[in-house]
């Protein structure tokens, strides 16, 4: 690999290769213009977190020197010199440029006899192979340079990392330092030929035919998904349940792309996939009977449950742990079985921690058992890491955990079959095509996207307090509205019609309790 004499289109960069390593549609498209990244409050709130790693994890290497630089080409330029010296030092930002690649270091720690440790910053909680090929990559920029790597590490976040209101996070306690060298070293020829195989394919128009698989969301979703999406059949191959890379590739050799062209008597496919591909051909909802008796077999109160939280990366509040799930919205509706109908809900939309106040007010209103329905009960598992983060409120949470519930996405996974609704989608989309309940204009909060973008605005510093209560309010009419639906799903598809109140046992219209505003 000479270095760098050609321009910048001639190179690949991390985010290319990633790309490349998914999908070579992507990685052709990529080149010739970078997709638009979606541009989130989440997306940036896990942006901005993993800058605040860099700038903690470089706190920690004294009289390190920034790079800098205006463009890459400088900054590559300043590289040299600092490396030129003879001083051992760290330098940050580091930038090494080929004709094949361009890679930027997070930190690279000179020796007195100029070699070099690299030291890649990652806010995940362990090591994962994508970090392993990202390091590879900066060691052949590096060594085709005509320096000499002597160590990689990956610096990750500590997993079991306790945080302590009030108190800086410190780069010793939070980071793990994991020595990577004879992995990276391990996978170099491997990088090496993905490397040659993906500069020739940069200029193969024929990959622009290639269809969407199940390399779309593999490692994450790519950015192309819904333009490819619509230049293909309605009904794509990655929309078919249990889809295996195996699966699809025999599909592939036979010319099938589209699922309304595959037999569902096929062999080999799964009963989910027949009932998949069965809904498509009829176009019709399919529903299996062990819905209704699933759904029908439960004991009351029936307590509609949704959860609102968000993933924090790094911890903010005594004892939290990083990327645990924030709780700080519910809504419950209680149909009891004398025909009563109950709703109350909470929402904290403030800077302070809501986890104490979240599961007191919750539990609160569980009392009298009976059986909690969720659309996903992840967000209702997730509080098990409160026992860890908690310990004053280990048993409210356990007694929680326990309670009967059923998870209804889960259910009609296997069960629900309708041609809107395969592949991926949320719990508004099933409401509208299941039951046609469509978002009301008036809700401020319409996605989870919303939702997180209200608690990072209440989490700002000097927002007024009817701010505050304005945005609690709306997180109230999002879960609200998500609860109310849960309840109207569950009577179509468990066939259970409403009771009317018993007059001497309960009032005679449904009741809506709300709690007292959050301060």
């Amino acid at each position: 690999m000479k270095t760098a004499k050609s321009d910048r289109a001639k190179r690949l960069d991390k985010s290319l290769f990633e790309a490349g390593q998914q999908c070579r549609k992507r990685l052709h498209l990529d080149f010739q213009k970078p997709a638009t990244e979606s541009s989130d409050e989440q997306r940036r709130a896990r942006s901005a977190a993993g800058q605040q790693l860099l700038q903690l994890a470089r706190n920690a290497f004294p009289r390190g020197v920034e790079v800098g630089g205006s463009s890459l080409s400088e900054a590559a330029a300043r590289t040299r010199e600092l490396l030129a010296m003879d001083a051992s030092a760290a330098i940050f930002g580091a930038t090494f440029q080929t004709d094949e690649l361009e890679m930027q270091t997070d930190i690279v720690l000179r020796q007195v006899d100029g070699e070099l440790i690299l030291y890649e910053v990652k806010t995940g909680t362990k090591v994962r192979s994508r970090y392993i090929s990202d390091l590879a990559l900066q060691v052949l920029a590096i060594e085709a340079n005509g320096y000499k790597v002597r160590a990689t590490h990956i610096l990750h976040i500590q997993h079991n990392y306790a945080h302590t209101e009030g108190q800086e996070l410190l780069p010793q306690q939070l980071f793990k330092n994991v020595d990577v060298t004879e992995r990276v070293r391990r996978i170099l020829p491997h990088v090496t030929e993905q490397l040659r195989s993906f500069h020739k394919q940069l200029h193969d128009a024929s990959v622009l035919d290639l269809p969407t698989g199940t390399y779309c969301n593999n490692p994450f979703p790519c950015p192309r998904i819904s333009a490819c999406a619509q230049q293909g059949p309605k009904f794509s191959l990655q929309k078919l349940p249990e889809l295996t890379p195996t699966l699809e590739a025999a599909f592939h050799e036979e010319g099938l792309i589209d699922l309304a062209t595959i037999d569902p008597l096929r062999a080999g496919l799964t009963a989910r996939q027949k009932l998949a591909l069965r809904c498509v051909r009829e176009g019709a909802l399919i529903v299996e009977p062990f819905v209704r008796e699933e759904l029908r077999n439960i004991k009351y109160p029936l307590r509609y449950l949704v959860l609102a939280n968000a993933t924090e990366t790094l911890p903010r509040f005594s004892g939290q742990r990083p990327w645990r799930q924030l709780p700080y919205a519910w809504a419950l509706v209680s149909t009891h079985e004398n025909g009563q109908v109950t709703s109350v809900s909470f929402a904290f939309a403030d800077k302070a921690d809501p986890r104490n106040e979240f599961l007191t007010s919750l539990t609160a209103q569980l009392v009298g058992g009976g059986t909690i329905l969720c659309w996903s009960t992840e967000a209702l598992v997730s509080l098990r890491a409160l026992i860890d983060d908690l310990p004053m409120e280990k048993a409210r949470v356990r007694a929680l955990l326990k309670r009967s519930r059923i998870d209804m996405m889960k259910l009609f996974e296997p069960g629900v079959f309708h041609p809107e609704l395969l592949g991926h989608h949320d719990f508004a989309t099933t409401l509208r095509v299941l039951l046609a309940k469509q978002l009301p204009q008036a809700l401020a909060i319409r996605s989870e996207a919303d939702a997180f973008a209200a608690m990072q605005k209440s989490w700002q510093p000097r927002i007024r307090d009817a701010t505050k209560e304005k945005l609690a309010a709306d997180l109230k009419a999002w879960v609200e509205w998500q609860a109310d639906g849960l309840r109207e799903l569950h009577q179509k598809f468990s066939e259970l019609l409403p009771k009317s109140p018993d007059p001497l046992l309960a009032p005679p219209a449904k009741s809506r309790k709300r709690l007292p505003p959050v301060a």
